[in-house]
Parts: structure tokens; sequence; C-alpha cells
């Protein structure tokens, strides 16, 4: 028996299809992990950039 589960998208856009994609749709694609991991690292960029100020 076949499952339907792989068939099933999430609804965001794959970054494979677009030719060029902007920020916002590269950055949406993003796991939210991914996310709040690039989004900590630059706070703490931001923060040194700022003491070595």
């Amino acid at each position: 028996m076949v499952s339907d589960a792989a068939d099933v998208t999430d609804g965001r856009p794959d970054p494979a299809d677009a030719t060029d994609p902007s920020l916002v749709d590269r950055w949406t694609a993003l796991d939210r992990g991914w996310q709040a991991l690039a989004l900590g690292l630059g706070i703490v960029a931001a923060h040194l950039v700022g003491q070595a100020l």
C-alpha cells in the first residue's frame, strides 16, 4: 500500500522552483531552528561590534 503522506506539502514555495528567490522567500523557506540560530548569531555579532566601538 502506498502512502499519500509524501505528497503533502507545507504550503511554502520550493526554493528549487524559483529562478531568483528574494531574501524574504529564502528566509521564510528556512526551518524555524535555522531562523533562530541565524537571528541569535546576528544579535551576538551586533553586540560584539557595539562593544568594539
